[in-house]
């Protein structure tokens, strides 16, 4: 399976010096690319007949380009770029990467444009001129890096050769064997440079692991003070704690509000850079713990299924208040279920998306029916209602807590679909949910005990022990994790 280890860098001067030059090449080669397919685009329009026309946009009479597809391709762009002293600065295969980075923007604009005479997306833009004089990323293919003793030596272009001042290597990290590597990119972030390591470990994608139960399954509620709630088939249920999460982005937020005042908007420097990445690594570590122990507790529990409540765009178009928004829509739940995603093939878990609708409203004990968004009838209504913060009460006087309601109306929402027998989850599941602080109480001896009690073979147990499976206790070690 394919992985992507980031990696900060640790360049000396010289090689520092070189790095940003190349990326500075790269950022210029992609603004070339952009103005030649723009040109020839523009170029085409004029030939047309009816390419420039009016059109109607909020009630208001524009005119403009009509909205054609770009014919312009990769192969295209490569031919008329291959002079360019911006080209000829970099690795002949580092610069063929980037023009494909331009290439696949042109074949997304294109895709988009399909969509758009569909009414399914707005009028979609061509790519967008880079900032003059700033940094892009620098790829290099495997076939563009050579291995010596430890060291990868990427290629460098005959006229950059004459400058250099030192041996340009690039190290990999200690856990990754030097024949899985297919892919390095040397990348800017935040006024710092980072290497992306693309790996692959030979593995395969588990379909079906025999350990596991695929008639159980975990299914979880998301939140603001309680990040996840969930609730198992099993019986149990537990609540992943989000307060220091609010607690960290209340803590960015503010020192932002310091360094920008009395600047204009668009003001930024290294400060604002420096909490900029600190409130990123925090956010990754909490998002790779949460899936590593949602992961290690399927596996201790051997439950094959787990259910995420999800409504698409929610977060862009609520409007709880400005307090209110800024606490819940800062929590990256959709980046974690990105992340389980990754992971749950590697151990044969399979992950359900579904949306989330009316889940908190209706209740669970009293069987209420679960109408998808816009659907609702217009008889229907709730047999209980929440009470108070977290409370909900039943049609029979039952309180249990409101979240693991939630949680358990999302796993009935495919429990015909998936086949889980929810027999099990009653009031008692629904009523003490046991809270779990991602950064105090989930140490790293509670997470080996809990992979050493899933009852996997030896070698796989080592697998999951794996740094290079472990990204966020990787971030907390070396501070590398982007």
């Amino acid at each position: 399976m394919y992985k992507t280890i980031p990696i900060k860098s640790t360049f000396s001067e010289e090689e520092k010096a070189f790095w940003q030059f190349q990326c500075q090449q790269a950022n210029n080669l992609i603004n070339c690319a952009i103005y030649y397919a723009k040109r020839k685009h523009y170029e085409w329009l004029r030939e047309q007949t009816e390419a420039y026309t009016t059109y109607w946009r909020d009630d208001v009479l524009k005119f403009g380009w009509k909205t054609y597809k770009c014919a312009v391709k990769y192969p295209e762009l490569d031919k008329a770029l291959k002079s360019s002293p911006h080209y000829k600065a970099m690795a002949a295969q580092s610069a063929q990467q980037t023009l494909k980075s331009v290439g696949e923007s042109l074949t997304s604009y294109n895709q988009l444009v399909e969509k758009y005479y569909k009414g399914e997306v707005d009028r979609p833009r061509l790519p967008r001129y880079r900032k003059k004089g700033g940094l892009a990323a620098v790829t290099f293919p495997k076939q563009a890096l050579t291995y010596k003793k430890g060291l990868f030596y990427p290629s460098v272009s005959k006229e950059s050769k004459p400058e250099l001042l030192c041996k340009i290597t690039l190290e990999p990290p200690a856990f990754i064997d030097p024949d899985w590597v297919k892919e390095v990119t040397v990348r800017p972030y935040l006024g710092q440079l980072w290497i992306d390591w693309v790996i692959d470990d030979g593995k395969q994608a588990v379909k079906d692991n025999p350990n596991l139960n695929y008639s159980q399954a975990w299914s979880f509620d998301h939140g603001g003070d309680n990040w996840l709630t969930g609730v198992s088939t099993h019986g149990k249920s537990l609540i992943i704690d989000g307060r220091k999460l609010k607690s960290m982005n209340q803590g960015y937020a503010r020192l932002v509000a310091k360094y920008k005042t009395g600047k204009p908007e668009s003001y930024w420097d290294s400060n604002l850079d420096r909490v900029q990445r600190k409130r990123n690594n925090q956010m990754r570590d909490a998002i790779n713990k949460a899936a590593r122990f949602i992961i290690n507790r399927c596996l201790s529990d051997r439950i094959g299924n787990i259910i995420i409540g999800w409504n698409e765009r929610q977060k862009d178009s609520i409007n709880i208040g400005r307090r209110g928004n800024q606490n819940f829509v800062v929590i990256p739940t959709k980046r974690l279920i990105e992340r389980l995603k990754q992971l749950c093939p590697e151990y044969g878990i399979k992950l359900t998306v579904t949306e989330e609708a009316y889940s908190s409203k209706a209740s669970f004990l009293d069987e209420d029916s679960l109408p998808r968004h816009g659907e609702k009838t217009s008889g229907w209504k709730p047999s209980g209602k929440r009470v108070r913060r977290g409370l909900y009460k039943t049609s029979f006087g039952y309180l249990v807590n409101a979240d693991c309601n939630g949680a358990a109306n999302i796993a009935k929402k495919v429990a015909t679909q998936l086949g889980l027998d929810l027999t099990k989850v009653g009031s008692g599941s629904l009523t003490l949910p046991h809270r779990y602080d991602l950064f105090n109480s989930l140490k790293k001896s509670y997470r080996t005990r809990l992979r050493n009690s899933t009852g996997l073979p030896v070698l796989f147990r080592n697998l999951v022990e794996s740094p290079v499976l472990q990204p966020g206790e990787m971030s907390t070690q070396r501070s590398t994790n982007i």
